[in-house]
């Protein structure tokens, strides 16, 4: 599935360099929907950056009235924020991989089943989450990915998100060796999802032949280095 992401900071639409900071969230979410999105990936960056979830009713609002299943991303680290998303009319939440840094904090949120997505945020091969309590954060950060994989798997996860945050915003291409990496080290139920990096269809393509479950893809649609039907064209 191509989930066209809605990164917001402040309001505003936020992407690295500035892109976007002139559109409205609501304004690019119903471009996406208008354009066959059949689901889409709702960021808050002071969340995820901060901790201050500033941007919660705009959001809250994109996912109540789009119709199409929104997932909410920022750092999150919290299963009562996650379940008070869940309950706001959020299809899903990912969770920041700060959560490994609390193997309790993995069982319960494998109780939320197709609900939940943990990510697995990397930078050369060690875990580097970009938000979530600081505790968590300060215990996680630097642990083995593919080891981080394998406790997910083994705690009940079923959903992981892998990104490379030194290709994160920056076009630098999906991250699909980490990902055959740790599809290496887990059974055949976890389901892989990505984003951050991709640049073209050709990334797409090749996502799809591989296997992935989802792709989120934010700056590149909105740069119009190529389009969501060119995208959904790449998955035939």
């Amino acid at each position: 599935m191509i989930v066209p992401s809605v990164d917001v900071r402040a309001g505003r639409v936020a992407y690295r360099g500035g892109a976007g900071v002139d559109t409205l969230p609501r304004d690019l979410a119903s471009r996406y929907i208008r354009e066959g999105a059949d689901e889409l990936h709702l960021v808050d960056l002071d969340g995820a950056e901060r901790g201050e979830y500033a941007n919660a009713e705009t959001l809250m609002a994109i996912a109540r009235s789009a119709a199409v299943p929104c997932r909410l991303a920022g750092g999150i680290s919290s299963l009562a924020k996650a379940e008070e998303a869940i309950a706001a009319g959020f299809a899903g939440v990912l969770f920041s991989s700060a959560v490994f840094g609390d193997d309790t904090v993995l069982r319960r949120i494998a109780r939320l089943g197709d609900h939940a997505i943990v990510e697995i945020e990397t930078r050369d091969g060690a875990l580097a989450p970009r938000g979530g309590d600081g505790e968590l954060v300060r215990r996680a950060a630097g642990r083995d990915a593919v080891e981080a994989a394998e406790i997910a798997e083994l705690r009940g996860i079923r959903a992981l998100y892998v990104v490379d945050t030194s290709a994160d915003g920056r076009l630098g291409g999906p991250p699909l060796v980490l990902m055959e990496r740790l599809r290496a080290k887990t059974g055949p139920d976890i389901a892989f999802h990505t984003g951050g990096g991709v640049r073209d269809a050709e990334d797409v393509r090749a996502l799809a032949r591989w296997g992935a479950a989802s792709v989120v893809i934010g700056r590149a649609f909105l740069e119009g280095r190529f389009t969501l039907a060119e995208a959904k064209a790449a998955c035939a």
